[in-house]
């Protein structure tokens, strides 16, 4: 697993995490715990982490939970309106403005090298080549300069900083991220969109890929022999995916064969299209049967090892803990993890699993949820 993006994980200052500590990753990581716990805060930290700081991606998290109403538009942006929606990624809603540290996100002892992220107060200085540059202003300072204006800083390695532009100028052309990326690509709880469906099947569309998406299908319907996606209506650009069984002419709707196909697409897609990066998946077992659960796994664990892909899924599902443990413990190449979220004393700690360990879990139905 010399590979892998993340060996351990350290988190600080995101959402419900004040310092949060996994000391071991694997390949293919399954994430439990009791409700607001922060399973899906630890997706959207390493999200984060993986694009970067991106701010369109802040605004997109932000979007999902309805703590950010704010759309892209030529409209002006009210500043407080976003700084307010801001706070809702740092540790205990703080006001951003206020200085308790900056989120940071990456592998443990290593948060130099990490992604670090913080609202600062910058002002306009002519350097020495008489360029008007943003310095970054002390708390000190705020009082004094001219024209104090707040920044979305990222630092990445220690060494990359980048400021955005926070006012009510907000637009996506001021908001494109300047580094690159990790690649990766977000399942969340109620499925992918059909303009996410679409783009990722465009991505892998009459590529070797394909067969990976098709045997994703026949784990649930054996008699899939292809897929394709067409437009939904002649007025609209969202297209639906429709598929050729076998004794059966004429192409059926995907969804005519159960939410659970249009689920287990969106998760085939979204691992073909994560390679060499990172696959996220939140609340897995959704819409999926927990007969087909098994065999579901031992796919993603064959298709994660060849392109190279590091796996993060939660759920609250006992019957996905036993499929998971099953696949698992057939694997060689140990790659498994189950990572349990619990609250303790008021603060959030992790415990990872190896497939020992869940073994006995599953065997004598510990609970662990």
């Amino acid at each position: 697993m010399s590979n892998l993006i993340l060996n351990s994980l350290e988190i600080r200052n995101f959402r419900a995490f004040e310092h949060l500590q996994i000391e071991r990753l694997g390949r293919v990581n399954l994430i439990v715990g009791k409700n607001n716990v922060g399973k899906t805060s630890l997706l959207e930290a390493i999200q984060l982490y993986a694009s970067r700081g991106a701010p369109l991606l802040i605004w997109e998290i932000l979007g999902r939970r309805e703590e950010s109403r704010l759309r892209y538009s030529d409209h002006r942006v009210n500043i407080e309106e976003l700084l307010t929606a801001l706070k809702y990624l740092f540790y205990g809603r703080r006001e951003v403005m206020s200085y308790f540290g900056p989120i940071q996100v990456g592998s443990i002892n290593l948060l130099e090298t990490a992604l670090s992220l913080f609202v600062g107060m910058y002002t306009r200085q002519v350097d020495e080549e008489g360029k008007r540059q943003w310095r970054l202003l002390q708390p000190e300072e705020y009082d004094l300069a001219d024209s104090p204006t707040p920044r979305l800083t990222v630092q990445i390695d220690g060494k990359v900083s980048i400021s955005y532009q926070l006012d009510n100028t907000l637009s996506p052309r001021l908001l494109t991220s300047e580094i690159k990326e990790i690649n990766s690509v977000f399942s969340v709880a109620n499925g992918l969109t059909k303009r996410q469906i679409g783009e990722l099947w465009d991505n892998i569309a009459l590529t070797s890929l394909e067969k990976d998406v098709l045997e994703a299908l026949r784990i649930i319907a054996p008699g899939v022999e292809g897929i394709n996606l067409v437009s939904d209506t002649p007025a609209s650009r969202d297209r639906i995916p429709i598929v050729k069984i076998r004794s059966i002419d004429e192409p059926l709707p995907l969804r005519s064969l159960g939410d659970g196909m249009q689920r287990v697409l969106g998760i085939a897609l979204a691992l073909v299209n994560a390679r060499d990066g990172i696959l996220l998946i939140d609340e897995f077992e959704n819409g999926i049967h927990y007969s087909a659960q098994p065999d579901l796994w031992r796919l993603i664990f064959r298709v994660a090892n060849r392109l190279n892909v590091q796996v993060f899924v939660t759920t609250h599902s006992w019957d996905c803990i036993e499929a998971f443990q099953q696949a698992t413990q057939e694997n060689t190449q140990n790659e498994g993890l189950l990572i349990r979220l619990e609250n303790k004393r008021g603060k959030l700690v992790a415990t990872a699993l190896d497939e020992e360990r869940l073994a006995v879990i599953t065997r004598e139905q510990i609970e662990v949820r």
